[in-house]
């Protein structure tokens, strides 16, 4: 016996092709089920965009690069796996002043990228619980993603 994959979170999708394919009128004959190919081209796309597609402006192209680096980490140094090395003290010294450095410059009108992601970094390298620490590096990504964005955003 093969094991079958776990498509429980295809379920929605599956839904909406079997609503579209039981709805859809198919006629005999040359051509006849091209109303039901596009009916369901459309409701699959749809949905895609609804549901797979990142909501917030730019994100996809950015997921899409991510994703490319991921691959070419992997081509190289293959699947990794390491100690967090995180939650020293000197770490959550390190936070507490960054974090300091960045709330001053705040205050003076002088926020920068540079502080944003270092506080979140050292926020993140400062975290020893496992739940809170994955927290602060997504917390890290999207702060990488809204920077990348500005970037792009940018007139040359």
């Amino acid at each position: 016996m093969t094991d079958q994959p776990d498509l429980t979170e295809l379920r929605p999708l599956a839904r909406v092709i079997n609503e579209t394919v039981h709805t859809t009128p198919v006629r005999l004959g040359a051509g006849g089920t091209d109303d039901l190919i596009s009916q369901l081209t459309v409701k699959v796309a749809a949905y895609i965009g609804h549901e797979v597609i990142p909501a917030t402006d730019g994100m996809g192209v950015f997921v899409c690069e991510v994703d490319a680096e991921r691959q070419r980490q992997l081509k190289k140094f293959g699947d990794q796996r390491h100690p967090d090395g995180t939650g020293d003290q000197r770490w959550r010294d390190v936070a507490n002043h960054i974090r300091g450095e960045v709330d001053d410059a705040a205050r003076l009108g002088r926020t920068t990228w540079n502080g944003i992601l270092r506080e979140e970094v050292f926020e993140a390298i400062a975290e020893s619980d496992p739940v809170k620490l994955r927290a602060e590096l997504l917390q890290v990504a999207a702060v990488c993603a809204a920077w990348v964005s500005d970037i792009d955003r940018r007139t040359p």
